[in-house]
């Protein structure tokens, strides 16, 4: 299914926000995740199931100063 993530179109061939994160190789600490407007808590991931032409959008923190 094509979704955007970040502004991007993606090919996605997973189901679920926690496959989007796997499939990208990022880790699940340090992220937000948005779908469209709604911000979607990291218990809901494994469970949330994306849909064709979701707006995906992922925040990582990062450390610095």
């Amino acid at each position: 299914m094509k979704i955007l993530v970040n502004n991007e179109e993606t090919d996605f061939q997973g189901k679920s926000i926690a496959d989007l994160i796997v499939s990208m190789s990022l880790s699940m600490q340090g992220c937000a995740i948005a779908i469209g407007t709604k911000i979607i808590p990291a218990s809901k991931w494994e469970e949330y199931i994306l849909q064709e032409g979701d707006n995906v959008t992922i925040i990582r923190a990062t450390q610095g100063g």
